[in-house]
């Protein structure tokens, strides 16, 4: 059974590697334009945005707690606060992409969603790859880390739904910053910055809501599990529909 069970974990892993990606870009799939050099933009956006908020959100830390860690009620404002503070490195920083490349207005919103796909798409990627590689050693019979050990003796029931809000959770990270992506782009093409703004807010509040679910819960409870998967179900929903609602305007796109 310890085959078995690594098998679905690394199955799981590839799953949340490659998986989102398809299902963001498939309801646009006939206008949106598939740009490595956009998506590839995008990566660079969270792996240089992430630098200087973790950096100010550290110094933050520092500043209004000292050495002292923050507990409950200041955690989750706390939390807060480094939710937006990343939102606006991470928004901003496709905002500033998008004008610096000038692209043309009817490729804009395209050029936007794709993006924020890439900026997705590296997000947590490393988890996936820690999955996979777990899930191979699991099925050589390696249980000798805590991990692994804790995957070994986990309940089928919590395995399962573990991993299955895993993959949710990624899709959901995905299509969201896809669509935060295409808000981005309005706020250029409309020339309106409060839809930047809309978009940092979505972004913070959906990055911190997960963390206070498993604040609030319990991080390993089945209850806790249960609830991240329906609220990434309910946020992977939204932002996909979204995307299909400018599936006509993509297509108007030379």
């Amino acid at each position: 059974m310890l085959i078995l069970r690594g098998l679905i974990v690394a199955l799981a892993g590839f799953s949340f590697i490659f998986l989102p990606g398809a299902i963001v870009t498939f309801p646009s799939r006939r206008g949106l334009h598939f740009e490595p050099n956009i998506l590839l933009w995008g990566m660079g956006v969270l792996f240089v945005g992430l630098f200087p908020a973790y950096f100010l959100t550290s110094l933050l830390r520092m500043v209004l707690f000292g050495d002292r860690f923050p507990e409950s009620t200041m955690l989750l404002a706390f939390s807060f606060l480094a939710s937006l503070v990343a939102a606006v490195f991470i928004e901003v920083g496709k905002y500033l992409v998008l004008r610096w490349r000038q692209i043309p207005p009817p490729r804009l919103l395209g050029s936007g969603i794709m993006l924020g796909i890439g900026v997705g798409l590296l997000t947590n990627v490393f988890q996936g790859i820690s999955l996979v590689s777990a899930g191979f050693r699991l099925a050589l019979g390696d249980h000798s880390a805590p991990d692994l050990a804790g995957i070994a003796s986990q309940a089928w029931t919590d395995l399962i739904l573990s991993l299955l809000a895993l993959n949710i959770y990624r899709i959901a990270v995905v299509s969201l910053s896809a669509a935060l992506g295409g808000l981005v782009a309005q706020a250029l093409l409309r020339a309106r910055l409060r839809w930047l703004w809309v978009a940092v807010l979505i972004n913070a509040v959906a990055a911190w809501s997960y963390s206070a679910i498993g604040a609030g819960l319990g991080n390993d409870s089945l209850g806790a599990i249960v609830a991240a998967l329906v609220y990434q179900g309910v946020v992977a929903g939204f932002a996909l529909y979204w995307l299909i609602r400018q599936a006509p305007a993509l297509q108007d796109q030379p």
